[in-house]
């Protein structure tokens, strides 16, 4: 089954001003987004809080998602970025 991805207007705004800084960061952080429409659930995925919210790290970025089994979606809430 593959997953639609479908990205806040948030979570891509703020994507889009990291992108101004690292593009090749923000580069690694679509592929691994794209790549979550055939795997949503990698191991290194972990759960954020006490939601149905998951956190996915890549370098040094981090990307909130949420999985809708009904609808097949995936909807990106937040990229960040660590200190």
């Amino acid at each position: 089954m593959t997953y639609e991805i479908a990205w806040a207007d948030e979570a891509f705004a703020a994507a889009q001003v990291f992108m101004a800084d690292d593009p090749a960061g923000l580069a690694a952080v679509f592929d691994a987004v794209d790549g979550l429409a055939s795997n949503p659930r990698p191991p290194e995925a972990l759960p954020w809080g006490g939601t149905d919210v998951l956190r996915l790290r890549i370098g040094q970025y981090r990307m909130l998602y949420e999985i809708d089994d009904q609808v097949v979606t995936i909807d990106v809430i937040h990229p960040g970025r660590s200190r």
